[in-house]
């Protein structure tokens, strides 16, 4: 898949990430989670050979075109290491049915697990039993708490907003108001985000007034109602920063409906096909495109290798708190339909 050829990725240790994303991260219930392939919450199963290794990936949201993404990196990556790849998880956001599915799933047995945490804590009961029996767990878009997987692919999320942060204070030139309208409390994949901007800015831009998060939920028309309230109560306000897709969608609405384009400006983090259209339409200053084609695909390469170095071994896999870093790119109306950009935009299906 030539589209997502990456540079290459770092290293990191987790105390080093930590440092770079301080504050809170990134699948239906137990009885769908074992069924077929479907768009609406079952499992999508790549290949049937029963001779092939089986990785079972379990993601936040399965609908959610981050997380297709990065499906299409994990079957890719089964595929070129001869396993099969069953995909699975919730159509809504629960912290709660990702831990169920992820246990459904766990009971099958399968070779080797992917999970992309909605929460970073609640996993370790599944994944510590599974690692003791030999099946290694890799954690991507986040870690786990504590450190019970065989490794992390994960978003350096501070030095990802840095962009966005110096866009917000060349926006604003150091004034006015900043609304931040997020996902949930306690969802720390989406709160790394501006735990340590908004601070930043603060320290930068004494004269700057950040107000604190408004939670939508990942739901488009909360994020539309609560980004209205703040442009009706803050004359001022010179930027939004909507932290997921669902949000900057919600927030775009807000302000063309207000009719508030002209003085105030959209950011956002991730590069779904509706936040591309927003830049392309200039409703969207800017977007934090992430990378879960690649983190996806080193995931399972991992666990492949792992698999196949200690063939039939049901000895202990070693956890570890080394954090592998996927790379950003922010995407602006200027770069959106570059070679590169295309490299960090989401997708609905895989080829």
């Amino acid at each position: 898949m030539n589209a997502f050829d990456f540079t290459p990725h770092r290293i990191l240790k987790k105390s080093s990430l930590r440092k770079a994303a301080v504050g809170v991260v990134a699948f239906a219930t137990a009885a769908v989670m074992l069924a077929g392939c479907s768009s609406t919450g079952s499992a999508d199963t790549s290949g049937s050979s029963d001779k092939k290794l089986r990785i079972v990936a379990i993601a936040a949201l399965i609908n959610d075109s981050f997380f297709i993404t990065g499906k299409c990196g994990a079957q890719d990556a089964a595929k070129a290491g001869g396993a099969t790849l069953q995909f699975q998880g919730p159509t809504s956001n629960s912290a709660t049915a990702e831990i169920q599915a992820f246990a459904a799933a766990a009971a099958t047995n399968p070779d080797g697990m992917l999970i992309a945490p909605f929460s970073n804590t609640g996993f370790g009961a599944t994944v510590r039993p599974l690692m003791k029996k030999g099946i290694p767990v890799w954690a991507t878009g986040q870690s786990l708490e504590p450190a019970d997987a065989y490794g992390t692919t994960i978003t350096d999320f501070l030095e990802a907003s840095k962009p966005l942060e110096a866009l917000i204070g060349k926006i604003t030139g150091g004034k006015g108001t900043v609304g931040l309208i997020a996902d949930t409390t306690g969802n720390k994949t989406d709160s790394d985000r501006y735990t340590e901007m908004v601070p930043a800015l603060e320290k930068k831009y004494p004269d700057l007034k950040v107000l604190s998060p408004q939670f939508a939920q990942n739901s488009t028309s909360m994020a539309s109602t609560a980004a209205a309230a703040l442009i009706q109560g803050n004359p001022d306000m010179k930027v939004i920063y909507a932290t997921s897709g669902p949000e900057a969608v919600g927030v775009a609405s807000a302000i063309k409906a207000a009719g508030v384009g002209d003085t105030v400006k959209l950011v956002s983090f991730d590069s779904s096909p509706q936040q591309i259209d927003l830049i392309k339409s200039g409703q969207l200053a800017a977007t934090v495109g992430q990378s879960p084609y690649e983190g996806s695909k080193i995931a399972v390469e991992q666990v492949l290798k792992y698999l196949k170095a200690h063939k039939g071994s049901t000895k202990q896999v070693p956890a570890t708190a080394t954090i592998t870093a996927t790379p950003t790119f922010l995407l602006t109306p200027e770069n959106v339909t570059t070679a590169k950009a295309l490299k960090y935009q989401y997708m609905t299906k895989c080829d």
